[in-house]
């Protein structure tokens, strides 16, 4: 039996991001299905509320900002855990770690440089709620972070080209304001057709991949791409960028196209618009794919990783 401890130190704040979720869905899963060994929770201040159930140790940092987290917490708590390794899903590791800290293994979401590509899973799916006043069903429905990579001035641009047209519906932009937003929440709010809601919960998250006919994800760049992978899961088909892992994760399920092309992801949204039959097939193999990927898949593969490295497997190679 291994003793592995995991950083959950960044998982105590309230809204919901991609890597949060990886942190979080990882995390249990590992616990859930690595029964032959011990695990322990390193958490800032209490155990996150998603984790509060599991069946393992946790040690409480009296700490919340980062930078005490990884300067001087967990290198100082690093060398006393008694553990094999340790996982770090959300943050890298401390800079300076101390002798006699475990092996490391880091969960990257945006690169593939002398790592195990490991796919993610699908978060569990919150019941879905009302959609939010003055939005009707069958609109076009954008996920994530207002930042640079994200491409909304371009999805705006596309939009915008569209709209004259019959048929066109709401363009609806769920994500919180992330960095170098510059004027794009300005642009998107002052865009007529276009709502923005900013962060909204679970239950309308889920009402929106309900309702949406559409999902426009034109990254620039994505390591994964949580928000298409929960809209294939309920036969949302989608437009996405063809960088990162967006096409092959969308394979057969979304319209790749030149994410710094407004004009390819106006013509790739209106397809899909005014084709029923397309939405309907691109949908259906979206359900299908996403079925591949689970918690349980990613946490087998990241266990066996941390297995590799940990301080057991050193001693029975030596």
């Amino acid at each position: 039996m291994s003793r592995f401890a995991i950083d959950v130190t960044a998982a105590w704040r309230p809204q919901r991001v991609g890597m949060l979720t990886v942190a979080t869905e990882l995390s249990r899963a590992l616990i859930e299905h690595g029964s032959a060994d011990e695990f322990v929770l390193l958490c800032s201040r209490e155990r996150p509320a998603q984790l509060r159930d599991l069946d393992c140790d946790a040690v409480l940092s009296p700490y919340r900002h980062e930078v005490v987290l990884k300067s001087t917490w967990l290198p100082t708590i690093e060398p006393r855990l008694e553990a094999d390794a340790i996982l770090y899903p959300y943050w890298p590791t401390p800079p300076r770690r101390r002798r006699g800290a475990p092996p490391a293994a880091i969960f990257v979401h945006d690169l593939e440089h002398k790592v195990q590509v490991i796919p993610e899973g699908l978060p569990h799916a919150a019941k879905p709620g009302p959609l939010p006043e003055g939005i009707e069903p069958g609109f076009i429905l954008a996920v994530g972070t207002v930042e640079p990579r994200k491409n909304y001035p371009r999805l705006l641009i596309a939009y915008r080209r569209l709209r004259g047209r019959p048929g066109v519906p709401q363009l609806v932009v769920a994500g919180r304001a992330g960095w170098a937003y510059g004027d794009t929440l300005r642009r998107i709010a002052a865009e007529p057709g276009v709502r923005y809601l900013g962060h909204v919960d679970e239950p309308t998250l889920a009402a929106l991949y309900e309702h949406a006919s559409v999902l426009a994800f034109p990254s620039l760049y994505e390591g994964f791409g949580l928000p298409l992978l929960e809209a294939m899961s309920r036969g949302v088909p989608a437009v996405v960028g063809t960088a990162g892992a967006l096409p092959e994760l969308g394979m057969g399920a979304a319209i790749s196209v030149d994410a710094e092309s407004s004009d390819a992801i106006a013509g790739a949204l209106e397809r899909l618009l005014v084709d029923e039959g397309l939405r309907k097939e691109v949908g259906q193999e979206g359900i299908r794919r996403a079925r591949d990927y689970t918690w349980a898949s990613a946490a087998e593969r990241v266990l066996a990783a941390m297995h590799r490295i940990s301080r057991k497997s050193e001693k029975s190679a030596a």
